[in-house]
């Protein structure tokens, strides 16, 4: 059966609060052949040394790119695990879109919209931290570092951070006051129950080394997961593949895709496991567009 690439421009978390004015992905082939029903995949990276597609995702967690809104939210559980270590951590962000503050860049496209101020919503009922947002623009010596305003956050890892614990199969409440006299509105998202992966390195009988992943079946129709590597020398990564695949609990990674990502140039995979839920509602006339989601990581020597 031929198989096919959905194209797609797809960036990391610090792009997706944006959206506009970046460069298009390079298809790679059009004909993997699987034994399973066609792989949807979306290439995330057309050049590797492109920081508009570094973030260190592993740490962050992948959203999908937010239609036109007000107001994002994104919340995400998520578990990392190399070798014997395993890190776990929690993440609630809301970001306020200055529609009359467009962000261009030096060429002068778009790049998207300043963040404003607003009251600091609360996220099961822990007020979120007020912390500058900086992102990154451009590419290897010409990369730039650019303050775009004010985010509402809380994170934790491990036991350290702010008091914010994110269940699985549980509702998170997201408390919102427009201004100073305005009434409190709230919603509640359910976070996905957990996602868990396991990766496993084989061959076929040519030879060629390919990735057989699994994780634990849920009540979604489908999962996601990111395909990335971690150049040498360095912590961060960069996304190459985003699969859009069913959850029936196991997919083949073919051998054209690992082919893809140098080896003389990274030497660890990164794949990402992500079960999420997506939505959108109104609230005192700001629309939120809200995406809360339990990713597992795992990284792997190149095989």
């Amino acid at each position: 059966m031929t198989k096919y690439f959905r194209h797609s421009i797809l960036l990391l978390i610090i792009l997706y609060f944006f959206g506009c004015g970046k460069p298009g992905p390079t298809q790679l082939v059009n004909d993997i052949q699987n034994d399973e029903a066609p792989l949807q995949i979306e290439v995330l990276a057309k050049n590797p040394e492109d920081a508009l597609y570094k973030s260190g995702y592993d740490s962050t967690g992948l959203v999908s790119p937010p239609p036109d809104a007000d107001a994002f939210l994104f919340i995400s559980k998520n578990v990392v695990f190399e070798r014997s270590l395993s890190v776990k951590f929690d993440l609630a962000q809301a970001f306020f879109f200055d529609k009359d503050q467009p962000f261009i860049l030096p060429d002068g496209h778009r790049f998207g919209f300043h963040m404003k101020n607003a009251f600091p919503p609360r996220i099961n009922s822990i007020l979120t931290r007020e912390v500058q947002y900086h992102i990154q623009y451009g590419m290897g010596a010409f990369v730039k570092d650019s303050m775009v305003g004010p985010k509402y956050m809380l994170s934790r890892t491990g036991i350290f951070g702010d008091s914010l614990f994110l269940n699985y199969n549980t509702l998170v409440k997201f408390e919102f006051r427009k201004g100073m006299m305005s009434p409190l509105a709230e919603f509640s998202v359910e976070l996905p129950e957990q996602i868990i992966g396991k990766v496993n390195v084989t061959q076929n009988g040519k030879g060629e080394k390919f990735l057989l992943l699994e994780w634990n079946t849920g009540l979604k129709d489908s999962v996601e997961i990111i395909l990335g590597a971690k150049k040498k020398g360095e912590k961060s990564a960069t996304a190459f593949f985003k699969l859009h695949v069913r959850d029936n609990g196991h997919v083949k990674i073919p051998p054209q895709l690992l082919r893809a990502i140098p080896k003389d140039r990274f030497d660890r995979f990164v794949i990402t496991f992500c079960r999420s839920s997506v939505s959108r509602r109104v609230l005192q006339a700001t629309e939120f567009f809200t995406v809360i989601q339990n990713t597992h990581s795992i990284i792997i020597d190149y095989p």
